[in-house]
């Protein structure tokens, strides 16, 4: 655009009412596509201003639009861009990711923000959307944060929107999320012994610390018999294989004779895929959630176990690794995390571990205190 187009200019028009006009042009998104509007408005009689303080009242109305770096305003919809998203950004994700984002957007985002203009999903009108979710779950309540952050974070990168919205937003309390229970040895060793083949294979790779999705994705090729490793190099989620969750998950885990006779066993089940471990009659992958009901829930409730689901073999192996003293490092490398704060929050140590620890600091602390009252009262003549 022409310099005297984006600082606007002023004209007369009228005949028995004379009024200055402003006129300027402004760079617009309309459905995704830049485009340049010529806008016109009427900013007093020519009786009552100049043509210089016509200018002026011009110019306070443009404010910083002639501004180069100025974000163009947003006429499409929050529905639109949320498509264009999809489209262009999140199709780049891992499966499980990009499902997670479109269900979260599907039911509980879009509903409520499609129609509305993109420029007007402000920090105040997100807080007022957070808040109607106030009794629900908090992980829900964070998921939806989440997926809003993520989408407009990229409206800021496409300079859609000058700054993310959902930065200010404060999420309410909500219901407290309901972890999955963590078992004890001997209980976990109950429930593996409950299990038919392959769930039992499956239960017992369970306890070196991999995600259910790196299990169900394994292949013979990825034991080193040799070196006794696994090698975690993928993941699999509904069927399709993806790489693994991130840097860290790309590991190798030691295996022992136990881990060796349950492959052993499940070969001669005749429950093993050729190429994959876990392949179900039909032949095809087996899904995690199909395990966690048909098996693992089952024999859980078999056994008068609480119900429990994938993620409690993470949890009890942590649980275990933590309350045994194993440095930081070795549990966040062998659950596959990048920051050993999450591998913190999935160890759940109970009243046993917590009773031991007192008593093993009292015992050192009591006989100190016993020495400082005697000496005191010698001290007192007491």
């Amino acid at each position: 655009m022409r310099k005297r187009f984006r600082a606007g200019h002023v004209f007369q028009r009228g005949k028995r009412c004379k009024v200055w006009v402003g006129c300027y042009r402004e760079r617009v998104l309309d459905g995704g596509q830049l485009k340049v509007q010529q806008r016109k408005v009427v900013l007093g009689r020519r009786s009552e201003m100049t043509k210089t303080q016509a200018k002026r009242e011009l110019l306070e109305i443009l404010g910083g639009m002639s501004d180069e770096q100025h974000s163009p305003e947003q006429t499409m919809t929050f529905g639109q861009f949320a498509a264009k998203w999809e489209t262009e950004i999140l199709v780049h994700y891992r499966e499980s990711t990009k499902r997670f984002y479109k269900e979260t957007l599907r039911r509980w985002i879009l509903p409520y923000f499609n129609d509305w203009k993109l420029s007007d999903v402000r920090t105040a009108e997100l807080q007022t959307f957070i808040n109607k979710f106030t009794g629900y779950s908090r992980s829900v309540i964070k998921h939806i944060r989440a997926t809003l952050s993520v989408l407009m974070r990229t409206g800021v990168d496409w300079e859609y929107v000058e700054r993310n919205p959902v930065a200010g937003v404060k999420l309410p309390p909500g219901k407290p999320v309901k972890r999955a229970p963590v078992l004890r040895v001997e209980k976990l060793g109950e429930l593996i012994a409950r299990l038919p083949e392959p769930y039992r294979t499956m239960a017992v790779l369970g306890t070196t610390g991999m995600r259910e999705s790196e299990i169900l994705g394994l292949r013979w090729d990825d034991f080193d018999t040799e070196k006794q490793v696994i090698r975690v190099r993928r993941s699999q989620y509904r069927g399709q294989i993806n790489p693994t969750k991130n840097e860290g998950s790309e590991r190798e885990l030691p295996y022992g004779e136990i881990i060796s006779d349950a492959l052993g066993r499940l070969r001669t089940s005749g429950q093993g895929g050729k190429e994959y471990l876990f392949v179900t009659p039909r032949g095809t992958l087996f899904r995690s959630s199909d395990v966690g009901k048909k098996a693992f829930r089952t024999a859980a409730k078999e056994l008068g176990l609480p119900e429990i689901s994938w993620r409690s073999f993470r949890r009890s192996v942590e649980t275990l690794l933590h309350t045994e003293g194993v440095p930081m490092k070795i549990q966040q490398q062998i659950l596959g995390h990048t920051k050993a704060s999450t591998t913190l929050l999935y160890a759940e140590p109970g009243l046993a571990e917590r009773r031991q620890a007192l008593v093993k600091i009292q015992s050192q602390l009591l006989p100190n205190v016993a020495k400082f009252q005697l000496e005191s009262q010698l001290c007192t003549g007491k």
